[in-house]
């Protein structure tokens, strides 16, 4: 009890200085605050002494290490200090000016006090983000309080899940053909054609996730309370679309069922007008191309039974399945190496969000799914995955008068990694594909040539949504096999192009 008193009067000596050196600094009375004035003091400065004896001064946010290493005089020209910036921050240096437009540093609060450096309070909602820190530990490098920058962070999410995620171009969910079709490319060169995307759920941990709702809320994956997403990326690991939260003990088949993007390409509303084209094989054993209308996602075995949701094979000893369901999987990677990044980058969805309300939860997810979008822009890898030819190594041609075939395989991979490697781990083919283009025997010159329209056969176009899964994924197998046995199917690479594949 005696130490609840002592705790008190300490408070009420702080903020009776705190007040006086405020009015003493604005250049107002002398005279010791009043009972009244205590009442109304709110904590904004930090206070500190230069020496052992020395009176308590107030630290302006001005003298802080931050304002002095990255707003006032930053090292831009440094690259070492480039790249500490982007790891301690997550962002280019060279867009701090335009992160939010909309947002006006002003000099002076309503009051008449100085307001905090607009600067320092992105930077440390930034931190907080990346780094899943405290408010308290943002104050001691800024100097500004915890409860200014709580304040700041509720309104910078706010805007990231509003400015930067709804109404500005880093989330954009394709709705038409024309917005799809440059996410398509890397799967139609993997013998994919009709879809976009890949799509599944993770898990982020609310920490003060209410106590009458965590049985709702905790899964088998986690043992606290956690808020669970479903996600759509393209292969270049571009967000496409994300659900609203939802609590963590739904299934895939519960949260498709409140996907905006995925429902509407079931009910067709969107994606209605994506046409593709898959190969078949008709009676008389010709391959012919038939017409498909609509598109289709990449997910994992715990969706539902959707024509537009198509899993791989999980019991299945039959060749192509097996190898389909190999490439599949391989391409549905993609969303899982997103999750990694969003919560690599942002630790604060790995390590658990300590804000009560489950509309902050959903504000800063959508802040991080847009700020990740934009730095794919910024690093320049956001465009599509069809590269160029990766210049092989010197040693491969005229130096030393060597042919390629008389290269040790060890070098031969250590000089051009992409164009040796094979890329089918079913182990039902080759493990080591030729750099050259097969040539094409009898057999497969008359089917080329019997290669046309489905006119005669099935003039209409095929609706992918009307369809079951167990025929549409038949089919879609049959034209991967007959592109794997062409050689055209290439997996896509960032780097550049990979070689062809065959399967004998």
């Amino acid at each position: 009890m005696k130490w609840s008193a002592q705790r008190r009067k300490d408070d009420e000596y702080f903020d009776a200085i705190s007040e006086h050196l405020i009015s003493t600094s604005l250049g107002k009375s002398n005279d010791p605050p009043t009972q009244e004035e205590r009442k109304k003091r709110q904590r904004r400065i930090i206070l500190a002494r230069r020496n052992e004896d020395g009176e308590l001064e107030p630290i302006p946010p001005t003298d802080s290490l931050w304002y002095h290493l990255y707003a006032s005089c930053p090292q831009t020209n440094d690259s070492r200090w480039n790249k500490k910036f982007r790891r301690r921050f997550r962002v280019e240096e060279a867009r701090e000016d335009n992160w939010f437009p909309r947002w006006s540093d002003g000099k002076k609060d309503a009051v008449g006090k100085p307001s905090s450096p607009l600067e320092l309070l992105i930077l440390g909602a930034l931190r907080y983000l990346g780094r899943g820190l405290t408010f308290d530990d943002i104050e001691e490098a800024t100097a500004i309080s915890e409860d200014v920058h709580r304040s700041f962070f509720h309104q910078f999410i706010l805007k990231g899940s509003t400015v930067l995620f709804e109404f500005d171009k880093y989330v954009l969910t394709p709705q038409t053909a024309e917005q799809a079709k440059q996410h398509m490319r890397e799967f139609e060169m993997a013998g994919m054609p009709g879809t976009p995307a890949s799509s599944d759920a993770t898990h982020v941990v609310h920490e003060l996730c209410p106590w009458k709702l965590r049985r709702l809320h905790k899964g088998h994956k986690s043992k606290h309370g956690t808020r669970t997403y479903n996600m759509t990326v393209n292969h270049r690991r571009r967000i496409l679309g994300t659900t609203t939260s939802h609590p963590g003990s739904w299934n895939d088949k519960t949260l498709v069922l409140y996907d905006t993007f995925i429902r509407g390409i079931k009910r067709g509303e969107i994606l209605d007008d994506n046409e593709f084209e898959l190969y078949e094989k008709d009676a008389d054993g010709n391959t012919i191309r038939v017409r498909y209308k609509g598109a289709w996602i990449i997910v994992d075995n715990g969706y539902l039974s959707w024509s537009t949701t198509v899993p791989p094979f999980t019991n299945t000893n039959w060749r192509d399945e097996v190898r389909w369901s190999e490439w599949v999987e391989s391409m549905r990677k993609d969303v899982e190496c997103t999750f990694g990044i969003l919560k690599g980058r942002w630790r604060i969805l790995k390590t658990g969000v300590r804000l009560h309300s489950i509309e902050s939860v959903d504000m800063i997810w959508a802040t991080c799914c847009a700020l990740h979008n934009m730095l794919l822009e910024v690093d320049g890898l956001d465009t599509p995955w069809d590269g160029m030819k990766i210049p092989s190594s010197e040693w491969d041609g005229e130096l030393g008068n060597l042919d390629s075939s008389d290269l040790p395989l060890a070098m031969r991979r250590i000089f051009s990694p992409a164009e040796i490697r094979a890329y089918d781990t079913s182990s039902t083919g080759s493990r080591l594909r030729p750099r050259f283009q097969r040539q094409q025997d009898e057999s497969d010159d008359e089917t080329m040539s019997n290669v046309g329209d489905n006119e005669d056969g099935d003039p209409e176009t095929r609706e992918v949504r009307h369809l079951s899964l167990a025929y549409f994924r038949s089919k879609l197998v049959e034209h991967f096999n007959i592109m794997w046995r062409r050689g055209e199917v290439v997996w896509p690479s960032r780097r550049g192009k990979a070689p062809a594949v065959y399967c004998d």
